[in-house]
This record gives C-alpha cells, sequence and structure tokens, in this order.
C-alpha cells in the first residue's frame, strides 16, 4: 500500500508538471507572439512618422517662392504646391504594408490629412494653426493614419489568435517656416551670418516693394546657371550707391556700418562680404546682433562704399545676402550712428564702382534669403524675405 501511494503521488506531480510546462510554452509562444506584432506595429509607426517628418518639411519648402518677389501678394499657387508636394512625399516614404497614402485636403479641413495655414509662436506646442491671412501661411501639418477611414488598419499576425486582427496606427508632423528675423547669432566659427555690411533706407525699401521708386528692372537671376544675365524679371532694382538708398545722408557717408569693432578697416568690411559676419564679429556685441526691445539697433558707419571692396562685391553678385534696414542715421563719415529698425533679403545684381560719382552702382533686388543663424521673434514685422530654415516644431 505504501509502494502505490508513492507511485500515486509521483504520477500527480508529472502530470501536474506537464500541465504547468504546457501552460508555460503557450504563454511563452504567446508573448512571443504578441512580441512580434508589437514590433511590427513599431516599425509601422516609425515609417509613418518618417513619412510625415518628410512630407512637412518638404511642404513648408513650397511657401517660398521666386514669384512672391514680383509683388504678388497672393500665395494661392505656392499652397498647392505645398500641398501636393507633401502628398507626393508620403507616397515615396513607406514600404510596410503596402506603404501609405493621404488626401491633399484641398478645403484645408482642420482635421485633414494636410493642414496648411500660420503658426505665430513656433516654440510654443500648444499654439493652434490659424488661417486668418493664406499670404501669411509658413506651416505645414501632415498627418499620415491607417485606419478605417484612411486606408484600413494595419493587419496583424499572431494576435489574430487572441482576436485581434487589425490595429489602427498614425503619425503626424507640424513644419514652420518662421520669419520674423530681429537679428543673428552665431555658435559656431563653421557658420557665418549672410549679413552685408551695408545699410539701406527703410523707405527706399518700401518704395522698391511697392513699385513708387527703383532702378529699373534690367538684371535677371538665371538659376539654372546660378548667374545674373542682363534681361528682365519683373523684379526692380534698386542702387544702394551712394547713401544706402536715402537722399539725405550725413556728407562723407554711403550706407556701410560696422558689424563688430568699431571703425571696422577695409579688409573686415570685404572679408564680411565675402564670407559673412562671424562669431568674433558678434562678440563685439555681446554674442549676438538683435534688435532692442523698442524694435532698433544702433550701428556706427563707416566712411564710405570704396571701389576697394569692388571686387568683392562683384564676386557675390546673384548670391542672397541680408541687409539692416535703417531709418534714421546722424553724424558724419565714421561718426555716423544708423538707427536699425529691420532685415530685408537681397541680391546684388550689378556693380559699378569706378568713374563719376554720378555712375557708381551698387543694384540689389529683393531675395529669399534662408539664414540659420537668423534669430526670430513672435509677432514681429521687422523682416522681409529672410527666414530660418524650415524645422519640425511638433
Amino acid at each position: 500500500m505504501h509502494t502505490l501511494t508513492m507511485q500515486s503521488d509521483r504520477s500527480r506531480r508529472r502530470g501536474a508538471a506537464g500541465v504547468y510546462v504546457l501552460v508555460s510554452v503557450s504563454l511563452l509562444l504567446a508573448t512571443a507572439a504578441l512580441t512580434v506584432d508589437i514590433g511590427y506595429l513599431y516599425n509601422v509607426k516609425a515609417e509613418m512618422q518618417c513619412a510625415a517628418d518628410a512630407a512637412a518639411m518638404a511642404g513648408a519648402w513650397e511657401l517660398i517662392d521666386e514669384d512672391r518677389l514680383t509683388g504678388l501678394p497672393f500665395m494661392d499657387e505656392e499652397i498647392a504646391a505645398a500641398r501636393n508636394t507633401a502628398v507626393r512625399y508620403v507616397a515615396y516614404n513607406g514600404s510596410i504594408d503596402g506603404g501609405f497614402s493621404i488626401d491633399g485636403n484641398s478645403a484645408n479641413s482642420l482635421t485633414g490629412d494636410v493642414v496648411i495655414g500660420y503658426l505665430d509662436n513656433a516654440a510654443d506646442p500648444i499654439e493652434s494653426i490659424s488661417f486668418g491671412d493664406a499670404n501669411e501661411f509658413n506651416t505645414v501639418h501632415v498627418r499620415v493614419r491607417r485606419d478605417a477611414d484612411h486606408g484600413g488598419s494595419v493587419l496583424l499576425f499572431f494576435a489574430r489568435t487572441f482576436g485581434e486582427h487589425s490595429a489602427d496606427v498614425s503619425a503626424e508632423a507640424v513644419a514652420t517656416l518662421k520669419d520674423g528675423v530681429v537679428g543673428y547669432r552665431v555658435m559656431s566659427d563653421a557658420i557665418n551670418a549672410n549679413l552685408l555690411p551695408l545699410a539701406l533706407h527703410i523707405d527706399a525699401w518700401r518704395a522698391l516693394l511697392d513699385g513708387t521708386s527703383g532702378g529699373g528692372d534690367g538684371y535677371d537671376y538665371d538659376f539654372g546657371t546660378d548667374t545674373v544675365v542682363a534681361s528682365s524679371d519683373g523684379i526692380s532694382e534698386l542702387n544702394v550707391y551712394p547713401g544706402g538708398g536715402a537722399t539725405q545722408l550725413p556728407p562723407g557717408n554711403f550706407g556701410t556700418v560696422d558689424i563688430g569693432a568699431a571703425s571696422n578697416s577695409t579688409a573686415d568690411i570685404a572679408r564680411q562680404i565675402l564670407n559673412g559676419v562671424n562669431q568674433a564679429d558678434l562678440a563685439h556685441f555681446g554674442g549676438q546682433l538683435r534688435l532692442g526691445d523698442d524694435g532698433t539697433l544702433l550701428l556706427e558707419g563707416d566712411s564710405g562704399l570704396s571701389a576697394s571692396i569692388r571686387d568683392e562685391l562683384e564676386s557675390i553678385v546673384g548670391m542672397p545676402r541680408t541687409i539692416p534696414l535703417f531709418n534714421a542715421v546722424s553724424g558724419p563719415g565714421n561718426n555716423a550712428v544708423y538707427t536699425v529698425v529691420g532685415f530685408a533679403g537681397i541680391r546684388i545684381m550689378h556693380v559699378h564702382l569706378t568713374g563719376a560719382m554720378n555712375a557708381k552702382q551698387v543694384l540689389i533686388q529683393p531675395a529669399f534669403v534662408i539664414d540659420e543663424t537668423a534669430i526670430t521673434d513672435s509677432g514681429s514685422g521687422s523682416s522681409y524675405f529672410v527666414y530660418q530654415p524650415v524645422r519640425l516644431v511638433k
């Protein structure tokens, strides 16, 4: 009897162990299966995010178009291009589960796949896109979704055993092209600010933009060859020599400013024309050149725009640069002080600094400038055609 009881106990233990093993194996297999599905969904999500990021950024870049420089304020074509580009980039990015597609949302519904509008403060995570003035739109919001209403949910593999056949997955990205430039900060020796040490009177700039003044339309920048040719492009030019585009500057001053040490040498000005303003230059302003709380910045003037920097100016013809805008200047020559009130994107189109005074020219026209050293501020209207690079903000 004693032997029989011991054998029965061993049999029961073996049976219980078998059950435990079976349950454990089942749990391990279920865990492994779910891990596979979770990993798959993670990969789908990652691809969706890449697609959304790429589409939002590519779309935002489309909000810049050279046609806007001709004075046409309406951005209908740019907005349509941004929308179409976002749709294409989502289709380009995505190979898992048959790829992704989105709707262009031409009605610009707030809940659509592609929403285009305006963000004033891209650093504010809770600010909503606004739609007040389409000509100020600077932001593209892209949603990539897989659910019952958007291409169908993502099908699962092993989770079907537990009754879960599919899962909804989504990703979204917001990219902004920020203007409102109020200054410059150079953080690296390898990257300079594309800022010229030449100042332009804001009244002359505004007159150029509204067509009431200027130097005609005799030059065109050819994007295919990166050259300036004698032709009309619908964008007027302005001669900034002499006098920074103003008619009443103090004697002996022609619109050059010291961005750096006081009384910059001709060599300093030539260097800044060629290579931009560097970190050492801005160290004289505490590390950044920025408009103050009153919207102004004082810069000392230089004695003139001499023929000795003609070669440097000619070497950057056609290249986009930024120029400070001023509304007042006092004092003659090197004692001049400019009151800077903003910045403008320009392109030098023609340089002639020899011969008679009335024959000298430094012709500029408006141009888009993208500068990663630019500082922007919420609500600022101090810059024209100057932007930070497109950035993902949400």
